[in-house]
């Protein structure tokens, strides 16, 4: 009960601290005001509820805690164990509250998302183009499975930890408090997430012999569902939670997103153009789905795209009566207002009809512009090493061309630079790797270069933050075809790319030389000519590095002293033989 975890979530600022002496027992001193946080028992749902008797992080005041669960005592009158029990019970919440980054959340996100996909592409084309659905039509039955899908995320919201940003200065703020937690929400998504729950399509159905005049009054009532719409911006958070499971590249992302976003404004905008066809124009169909015919023309205080394309002049099998059909004709003037084609055949017939269409091709053309925009951007930044590749050798073409170097260099010189991409990718590698700090930083390089430091005998027990050390120290270097492999005899290498010819062996990728490189006078270091077979990338280690990385772990050092002096011992008998063999 004594072992106390602290837990990686964003705390609150601590209250003022009590006395120095209230945390004497605790070594080094701190505040006795702490973030602290206690791994939550087994309960019905643990990865989902903070329940009574379960733990949370939270900032703690152990001098009240104290003078509350024993009056009159102080903290450092306690002993460990009651110590422990007053953080225990100070840590325990006193309601259910659901994490928002649990694995329950996180799934529940996904199913909220595929229910925010069938909001954002059915529910238009459902209030729009489509009538009173029979309880057994599959919209109907599909709407309704996703209105409890609501009703339940209206429900946890009620019980959901907030992680609110306040500022300035920036930070992050956990909302605990269920009264300020449940305020919250009643006051921004909850009449939204209300209206849209409203069940139009019961009402429709109910009252389905209706004259044509209500069936446009309901109809007007059932687009207030689109209100749920804005539902769809809870899908930058649903994704923050999930972008670090995703390793798609952010130029991949991009274009995805994008091309959704285009996508979905072509529906969008075709279902607000049918929707104004609709609402300005007269029936052409009655409450049981079939065409009403007109003795004379379409009223003129009736007319719109609507009925100036199903009842004019022009000959087509299509019928207004069935939503599908306007629906395809409404996308088909979308997708050519917002890619500027423009055939003419669907057109605005009334002031309102203009207007709307004036507003369509104003977002449209800023949606169509971003598009392109964002794609350019995202071809011309896909690899920031190609980039760099393909600037270095324009620079380079320009300079030989200028210089009228010879054709057959020119080509070498090209070469070396396409297959030296290896070791920019290596170097930017690192780059990005010295952005994280120093214990992300080692455990990452460890998983890249540790398989090799791992095949040293006299580093069989190195500690993990030796090895951290070592690899955070390792340089990079590249040589081309047939080149001399000039490195000292103090540095470790390791083939990372290439074959290197080295006394006669043929080293590939993983093969370590200069293994004696441990041993400190040089004259007892084997230097064998190496050379390069092909374009190499070499990683090399410094000894000075070696002996700073496994300082202060009096068992790696012995090893790795034994080792030298073996290896010394061998040269010296090697060198000792061959002077014996020039003598004799």
């Amino acid at each position: 009960e004594a072992c106390i975890s602290a837990v990686p979530l964003p705390m609150e600022a601590a209250g003022p601290s009590s006395k120095e002496e209230d945390v004497a027992p605790f070594r080094p001193s701190f505040s006795s005001n702490i973030s602290l946080g206690f791994p939550a028992p087994k309960v019905r749902c643990p990865r989902c509820f903070l329940q009574p008797g379960g733990f949370e992080a939270k900032a703690i005041d152990l001098a009240a805690e104290t003078r509350r669960r024993y009056p009159g005592a102080q903290w450092s009158d306690l002993d460990v164990r009651m110590q422990a029990q007053v953080i225990k019970g100070a840590l325990q919440p006193t309601h259910y509250l659901i994490d928002p980054h649990s694995m329950y959340m996180k799934y529940w996100d996904m199913l909220m998302a595929v229910c925010l996909v069938y909001v954002a592409i059915v529910t238009p084309y459902e209030v729009i183009f489509v009538g009173a659905l029979e309880p057994t039509n599959w919209l109907f039955i599909a709407g309704r499975v996703v209105d409890l899908m609501f009703l339940k995320d209206m429900v946890l919201q009620f019980f959901l930890i907030e992680y609110a940003e306040t500022g300035p200065p920036k930070f992050i703020k956990i909302i605990r408090e269920p009264r300020e937690i449940r305020i919250k929400y009643l006051r921004t998504w909850f009449p939204i997430d209300l209206i849209g729950l409203f069940q139009y399509d019961l009402l429709l159905w109910l009252l389905k012999d209706v004259t044509t005049l209500h069936i446009k009054f309901l109809r007007m009532c059932r687009a207030l569902r689109i209100v749920r719409f804005f539902r769809v911006m809870h899908a930058s958070q649903l994704m923050s939670r999930w972008q670090d499971y995703f390793k798609i590249s952010y130029a991949t992302r991009r274009i995805i997103r994008f091309t959704c976003a285009l996508l979905v404004s072509f529906h969008w905008l075709g279902c607000f153009w049918g929707f104004i066809g609709h609402t300005y124009g007269v029936e052409l169909c009655d409450a049981g789905g079939d065409r009403i015919y007109f003795d004379e023309e379409v009223p003129i205080s009736g007319v719109s795209w609507i009925t100036s394309l199903f009842t004019g002049a022009k000959m087509s099998p299509d019928h207004p009566c069935r939503p599908w059909h306007v629906y395809t004709a409404a996308l088909h003037f979308s997708v050519m207002t917002v890619t500027s084609i423009g055939y003419g055949d669907i057109y605005p017939m009334r002031n309102e009809e203009y207007w709307a269409c004036i507003l369509c091709m104003l977002l449209g053309g800023v949606v169509w512009a971003a598009v392109i925009g964002e794609t350019c951007a995202v071809i011309a930044s896909t690899d920031p090493v190609q980039e760099r590749f393909e600037c270095n050798t324009d620079m380079l073409n320009i300079l030989m061309s200028n210089r009228r170097i010879p054709a057959d260099a020119q080509v070498k010189y090209r070469e070396y630079l396409r297959e030296a991409m290896v070791f920019d990718t290596a170097q930017h590698f690192r780059s990005v790797a010295s952005h994280f700090c120093p214990a992300l930083r080692g455990e990452l390089l460890t998983r890249v270069h540790g398989e090799w430091l791992s095949t040293l005998s006299y580093l069989g027990r190195a500690s993990d933050r030796c090895l951290k050390h070592l690899v955070d120290a390792l340089q990079l270097r590249f040589f081309s075809r047939t080149e001399l492999v000039s490195i000292p005899s103090a540095f470790l290498c390791v083939v990372d790319r290439g074959a290197i010819a080295s006394g006669g062996q043929i080293l590939l990728r993983g093969a370590v030389f200069h293994i004696d490189f441990i041993v400190e006078n040089p004259a007892f270091r084997r230097l064998k000519e190496t050379v390069s077979l092909n374009y190499s990338l070499v990683t090399t280690l410094h000894r000075d590095d070696l002996f700073e990385g496994i300082h202060g772990e009096p068992a790696v050092v012995k090893v790795v002293q034994r080792s030298a002096l073996l290896f010394a011992m061998t040269q010296s008998i090697l060198i000792c033989a061959k002077a014996f063999r020039r003598q004799h």
